[in-house]
């Protein structure tokens, strides 16, 4: 199977993999791993490559699968993280259809499809884990994306998904992170790469997702005070400022002196690393978006109106917005008196 990997000394990304001939091959791709748009760009690159590997041993061959997929998925999806997603996802899916000998959509049933969730649920890595439920239906609604594609195209008669309901886990809600947690992270964090120092404390005063505490310093307006997010999620389409927290000024200010372009640069995978980091410090509830979590419930607290805290974290929708709410005792103990009768 297709692999990115890093060499010593290098800034890019290297890839290694089996070509036309059988024959396993190393070549640059060309694409920094020190910035975050190359670096998705490399891995929907690795996950190509290995669609190509499975399509020569015989998954996917001909008109049907292999010739089309790939250009399909350039022109559905608009940026490319998600196609590195959609890559990702037909990786796995190209191999089932190996395994199951379904070389073209025509073989595919709906009996078949479904089968997929329990082959994908059961499928262990070589780290021995497995992928939930909500993945695998994830990874179908793919599938059926592609059948409606392969319709249209003349390569199947019909989408045996198309209508198709298949209900998902509940997902655990992010808790909330406490005082003595935030403290315990904090101190924890001196021992770590300085990356994840100010990744934590911008999201921690900020609620940003990790990858928006990737700013570039040209963002940061310290005479207006102000500090934009220039590609939140969403895309650019959904760019937003927000005034500068004063708790942020000396961090972001001693930033600037240093003339860094960006508040910080990603290593390879930097939400495992903070899985691993959480792992470390015993913490195995929390996770990096708990920050987001935790600001937007001290919002409310605070007695910030829903409609400006909303538009502090970037939610355009209220529903969006109250998932993050997490309602404590404390919380309406002032409206315990609220109601009263007669006695």
């Amino acid at each position: 199977m297709a692999s990115i990997y890093r060499r010593k000394g290098s800034p890019f990304w290297f890839i290694q993999f089996i070509d036309g001939d059988g024959k396993r091959r190393n070549k640059s791709t060309e694409l920094r791993a020190d910035v975050p748009s190359e670096t998705v760009q490399a891995r929907a690159l690795r996950a190509q490559m290995e669609a190509k590997e499975l399509g020569r041993s015989g998954a996917v061959q001909g008109d049907d699968w292999d010739s089309w997929v790939p250009k399909y998925l350039d022109r559905h999806c608009e940026s490319p993280r998600t196609r590195d997603r959609y890559l990702d996802a037909w990786k796995w899916l190209a191999q089932w259809l190996q395994l199951r000998k379904l070389k073209t959509p025509r073989a595919i049933t709906y009996r078949n499809a479904i089968e997929y969730i329990d082959w994908r649920t059961n499928f262990k890595k070589r780290t021995g884990k497995t992928v939930g439920r909500n993945t695998a239906i994830y990874e179908l609604r793919i599938l059926s994306l592609l059948l409606a594609e392969a319709v249209r195209l003349g390569h199947a008669d019909a989408n045996p998904l198309i209508g198709v309901k298949i209900r998902r886990d509940k997902a655990a809600k992010k808790p909330e992170i406490s005082d003595a947690e935030i403290v315990a992270i904090r101190a924890t964090l001196a021992e770590e790469p300085e990356w994840m120092q100010i990744a934590f404390e911008i999201a921690l005063h900020t609620g940003c997702r990790l990858r928006e505490t990737r700013i570039p310093m040209a963002c940061v307006d310290f005479v207006e005070n102000k500090i934009t997010f220039p590609s939140p999620k969403g895309g650019e389409d959904r760019a937003f400022s927000i005034p500068m927290p004063t708790a942020l000024r000396p961090l972001l200010e001693r930033l600037d002196r240093e003339k860094k372009k960006h508040t910080l640069e990603f290593p390879f995978q930097p939400s495992r690393r903070w899985q691993q980091f959480f792992i470390k410090l015993k913490l195995t509830h929390l996770c990096f978006h708990c920050l987001r979590v935790t600001y937007v419930n001290r919002l409310r607290r605070a007695g910030v109106p829903r409609e400006a805290a909303m538009r502090l974290v970037n939610h355009s929708s209220d529903l969006v917005h109250q998932v993050y709410q997490r309602e404590k005792v404390d919380d309406v103990v002032r409206w315990r008196d609220a109601v009263i009768f007669p006695s």
